[in-house]
């Protein structure tokens, strides 16, 4: 793909051109609606608009704006050809008016996967988008050109003219079908974690703010679902008892904000993030899990996943509660002297508190106590109690 400035590759198989065409082209393919045949018309749902423009023998160009997301402005060629490597878009004066335009390429979008039909299309959004709407209304022609390849390298040019002809009449409509629309990036928003305090299922302010918006967007969208997920999984099935318990809260508040049963699910342990616009995705983040650790016989190191789950409670303690100090209370099982089972709850403390504030937490804030074996939470006769004494516990304290 040689003279291209950039084709850089994005998801949902998009591919972004911002290539201006060469002249080396030979004749170009031109196509645009006539004045007797140029016309738009305005389709309506719920959480939709489109308005939409066909182009004789070439296809459509549409806006469409649906809830939540961006404006989005595209011609889609309703046959299958070889690949787009160049492509512009830019402004033209309509064609019985004799006056230069300045000529603006804008960001342009290959969207391979466009619509029932499979139809690549070529697109802009968001202000881009806005600007190509205010354009209409001025009487100006948004013009898409590219290239294709080809066996013997570049296919001639293709032009693309969206006709401003009775574009006035229907854009009020389409305007008006839009107001009242979910903010771009609101769903984005949503998706933020759902704190709770230690030991809590309490809906607090914040959670409760973010499931009302939840429910109006999934209310909204046509086709769109919940899916709520732990932000604590990596804690294994400790981390599974509490994060359900919540989900279930979460789900009954959800209900009673009209979210039906059959539009929520939840998941529980490690899960990836669908692709899939429509679904929402809650992130449930509660300490309790994280707050402890457990060791097999003399051992003082943290493992990987350990790591991973400490610096999850650097990150609840810095977001949900910086005022917060932490102790870290570390014990022993009863096999072994007594002082050398102290010094073992100590270097275990101390490496918890190191790891700690490598990850950022202020030393101040953290305090370890050592118990050794004292304190024991279940009796050392067993293995099965012992391994549950030899523990840390980190609680937060004011």
């Amino acid at each position: 793909m040689t003279g291209c400035g950039l084709i850089e590759m994005m998801t949902l198989e998009r591919v972004v051109l911002s290539c201006l065409l060469t002249s080396s082209a030979c004749y170009a393919e031109y196509f645009s609606a006539s004045l007797l045949s140029a016309d738009w018309k305005v389709e309506q749902a719920a959480s939709l608009c489109r308005l939409q423009q066909e182009i004789p023998l070439y296809g459509v160009a549409d806006f469409v704006h649906q809830t939540g997301e961006s404006l989005r402005f595209s011609i889609s060629e309703e046959r299958f050809k070889s690949e787009i490597v160049k492509a512009s878009l830019t402004l033209d004066a309509p064609p019985w008016r004799h006056q230069s335009v300045l000529r603006k390429a804008h960001l342009l979008s290959l969207d391979l996967v466009a619509d029932d039909q499979g139809y690549p299309r070529l697109s802009v959004y968001g202000v881009a988008a806005e600007f190509m709407l205010d354009a209409l209304s001025k009487g100006m022609y948004p013009t898409f050109s590219y290239v294709r390849a080809t066996t013997g390298g570049l296919s001639s040019e293709v032009s693309v003219a969206v006709s401003a002809i009775n574009f006035a009449k229907n854009y009020q409509q389409f305007d008006a079908c839009r107001k009242g629309f979910l903010p771009s990036g609101f769903k984005q928003r949503l998706e933020k974690s759902l704190f709770f305090k230690p030991g809590s299922r309490v809906l607090n302010t914040h959670v409760l703010k973010q499931l009302t918006n939840a429910a109006r967007y999934i209310n909204d969208v046509q086709g769109a679902e919940l899916v709520i997920v732990s932000d604590t999984a990596i804690a294994g099935g400790r981390d599974n008892n509490w994060f359900v318990q919540r989900a279930k809260v979460i789900e009954g508040k959800l209900n009673d904000l009209g979210v039906a049963k059959n539009k929520i699910s939840i998941k529980a342990g490690v899960h990836t993030a669908s692709s899939d616009r429509q679904v929402i995705q809650l992130h449930v983040f509660g300490p309790d899990s994280l707050s402890s650790i457990y060791y097999r016989t003399g051992n003082t190191q943290l493992t990987v996943i350990e790591k991973q789950s400490l610096s999850l409670l650097v990150q609840y303690a810095q977001v949900f509660l910086p005022d917060r100090s932490l102790i870290i209370s570390s014990y022993t099982d009863s096999k072994g002297k007594k002082a050398n089972n102290l010094k073992v709850s100590q270097q275990r403390g101390d490496v918890i508190k190191h790891y700690l504030i490598d990850q950022g937490m202020d030393e101040k804030k953290l305090q370890v106590r050592a118990y050794g074996e004292r304190h024991p939470a279940k009796s050392n006769r067993f293995p099965s109690g012992r391994a549950r004494n030899r523990r840390a516990i980190i609680n937060f304290v004011r």
